[in-house]
């Protein structure tokens, strides 16, 4: 009985999670790359004394890339947690 629950833990759970982990992690390099890029090019525009509705429209980019930076950080803790909870699940023995 001890193996199927193992077994049920690992599929549904630890494989999950990690897996979320994983694909969060690979999205927030590359949203991070294009907060950075989006972040040099409104300083860019802010040097060249840009007019403030360009300056708009490229801090708008840079928040919209920010927020999805924050939101794959918090897919790789959900995911993390996920894949902690089903190793824990595993090492208890009753």
């Amino acid at each position: 009985m001890n193996r199927y629950r193992t077994l049920i833990l690992f599929l549904l759970i630890v494989i999950p999670g990690s897996v979320v982990m994983v694909a969060s992690t690979l999205w927030g390099i590359n949203d991070y790359m294009a907060l950075v890029e989006a972040n040099q090019r409104f300083q860019k525009l802010a040097d060249e004394k840009a007019s403030q509705s360009e300056l708009f429209v490229m801090a708008h980019r840079e928040n919209t890339h920010r927020l999805n930076v924050g939101f794959d950080g918090t897919w790789i803790l959900l995911g993390g947690i996920l894949a902690g909870m089903g190793i824990l699940g595993i090492m208890q023995r009753k």
